[in-house]
């Protein structure tokens, strides 16, 4: 019987009791991790395997041939068949000649590793669409922050950072639900476990282990789906993904951190643009009581990709990835200065209704084009094209609601490791 006592009733405090707790939880956690790990390697299973006919397949994702008549020119596919435009023979030989000078100067800058003079009047005039898949790593430069990586941490990092995804990344369910819900009205995504959806799961299964202070947030799916389409190589992408989120010249890690702390900044000198540059706007918005999350948000994030028509987004995207961060701002305050005078007439819900559905609107590009470029030379003008120092953001203004802002998840602080101390910024 003194057994029996020595073990029963056990008081609160007690060591045996206690113990007993730390075997439960203890017991509770690797049973956790052992199912979380599992599933992981589902996950990464069906990727690997790729398409199968046993797969749970929705009809309009299998592909027709009367698919290729809703198929606008960037691969986007439509419910009703695009009609074709066929160019004159004068606007035809235009074309050829302006891609032939392109292919010259994309030729040079390959040889020589130099910045062609003239590059920066020639990406604000256009570039291209079937160079934009030589012309964009360049200017990211893909080739230059990989080498100094492997220089620095060894050959193979990309493959190195998939391979330790699949045993260690705690964001693999998010990345594969997204995964499927990105660009699903393109051509090169429509396929569920495509080659192109491969190519953007491990891209960013990949990434959520090398840059651990952003592991993966909701919105790097487009920009990774975006750089797919164009530069194909899913390593080229992953490469074009650091670059953006750290290189010097764009800025966008702060974005996809926890608390989304440079969208804040972006939102807060947007007021303050607003006011100066567009008072008339600025007054109505404030009046309505119309905030800047409300429309300006993705605008931000993802850098207008799908709130503006595509065609006009990149367009954005090659003076973005030739002049940097101050793009973001500037399209901003662009954008309402060639709406002004629509944008005062109208009450909250046709504000909404018209700025958040850009993407579906006839826009006159080359005028919003000419607007960003005055807008741009205005702001630096005024030493105003860049953010502001970064301020330590203790608590959300009672204006600036989470409930208007992407879910992003909490991240868990690590130790650096070798990753990490691998994100080389731009020169």
């Amino acid at each position: 019987s003194s057994g029996i006592n020595a073990e029963w009733p056990l008081r609160p405090g007690d060591p045996a009791l206690l113990a007993r707790a730390n075997f439960d939880s203890n017991s509770y956690d690797a049973e956790r991790e052992r199912e979380r790990a599992e599933e992981r390697e589902r996950i990464f299973e069906r990727y690997t395997q790729g398409r199968s006919r046993t797969d749970d397949i929705e009809p309009w994702e299998e592909p027709n041939f009367s698919h290729y008549m809703k198929k606008d020119r960037y691969g986007f596919i439509h419910e009703k068949p695009i009609p074709m435009e066929p160019l004159d023979k004068k606007s035809l030989e235009k074309k050829q000649i302006k891609e032939k000078k392109w292919l010259r100067m994309v030729k040079h800058w390959q040889e020589t590793n130099r910045v062609p003079e003239d590059l920066k009047s020639r990406i604000w005039k256009g570039c291209p669409d079937s160079l934009r898949g030589q012309v964009w790593p360049l200017m990211l430069r893909i080739r230059e922050i990989k080498q100094s990586n492997e220089k620095t941490h060894g050959p193979n990092m990309y493959e190195r950072m998939k391979e330790k995804a699949r045993r260690k990344s705690p964001d693999i369910r998010q990345i594969d639900l997204d995964v499927h819900r990105t660009y699903r009205n393109h051509e090169m995504f429509q396929l569920k476990y495509g080659v192109m959806q491969q190519k953007l799961f491990y891209v960013l299964a990949g990434y959520s282990m090398f840059n651990k202070e952003v592991g993966y947030c909701q919105g790097m799916a487009n920009v990774v789906a975006l750089m797919l389409m164009y530069l194909h190589e899913e390593e080229d992408a992953f490469w074009a993904l650091t670059s953006l989120l750290r290189g010097e010249r764009y800025k966008m890690n702060d974005f996809f951190t926890p608390r989304l702390p440079k969208l804040f900044r972006c939102l807060d000198h947007h007021m303050v643009l607003r006011k100066k540059f567009i008072p008339s706007v600025h007054k109505h918005l404030k009046k309505l009581q119309y905030e800047p999350t409300l429309y300006a948000t993705k605008w931000f994030l993802q850098c207008y990709l799908d709130k503006l028509p595509f065609s006009l987004a990149l367009r954005v995207w090659d003076i973005f990835l030739l002049e940097g961060e101050e793009i973001e701002t500037a399209m901003a305050i662009a954008i309402l200065r060639t709406f002004k005078k629509t944008l005062i007439k109208q009450n909250d819900e046709q504000l909404n209704d018209f700025l958040c559905r850009l993407c579906e609107s006839q826009l006159d590009e080359e005028k919003i084009i000419d607007n960003l470029s005055e807008v741009l030379l205005d702001l630096r003008r005024q030493r105003m094209s860049h953010l502001p120092k970064e301020k330590i953001i203790e608590e959300l203004k009672p204006s600036e609601s989470l409930s208007t802002l992407p879910s992003n998840k909490k991240v868990k602080k690590e130790k650096s490791t070798d990753c990490d101390s691998a994100l080389i910024p731009l020169l």
